[in-house]
């Protein structure tokens, strides 16, 4: 099989057996912060240096919009505020990557909104610590994938079945 092909495999594979995990095991996170914690993964370019960045970015990002969050009830909601703090969150999250670790600007960005998305008006340590642990979720099923990639690479074909 081709590089593209066991990579297409395995991540179709992780994806399959987390989401039979997550319905039978009746876990109580969503499903879908999981895929982008995945797809950061991806994005970060994968291996033992893409989990630190798509990790560190992502839970990075959900500290900034639980921070955003925060702030922005303390002081009353008011719309203009609102939008002046979420400003400040994002050059936040853009000017910490001057910091190797937290340099994957786009994974910092994406756990803001997917913490965003999940629709708290306040701040709740546990939601956020959900939002967290599913985008890590996520982020460790792209290693896994990468290690069943390369199980799927060593596969040989049966010759005998490969002109069917």
């Amino acid at each position: 099989m081709s590089a593209s092909t066991t990579k297409a495999l395995s991540l179709g594979i992780v994806a399959a057996v987390w989401a039979i995990i997550s319905h039978l095991g009746k876990i109580n996170l969503q499903l879908w912060p999981v895929f982008v914690g995945l797809a950061c993964f991806v994005g970060a370019g994968g291996g033992i240096t893409g989990l630190q960045k798509s990790l560190a970015g992502t839970i990075s990002g959900v500290v900034w919009a639980a921070v955003y969050i925060a702030v922005a009830t303390a002081l009353g909601r008011q719309d203009i505020i609102d939008a002046l703090l979420l400003g400040a969150a994002v050059f936040g999250m853009v000017y910490q990557a001057r910091f190797p670790l937290l340099g994957y600007t786009a994974g910092a960005l994406v756990g803001a909104a997917t913490y965003l998305a999940m629709g708290f008006r306040v701040f709740a340590m546990n939601g956020a610590l959900r939002v967290v642990i599913a985008l890590a979720i996520g982020c460790v099923l792209g290693i896994v994938a990468e290690r069943l990639s390369e199980v799927l690479g060593r596969m040989r074909v049966v010759p005998a079945m490969s002109n069917r």
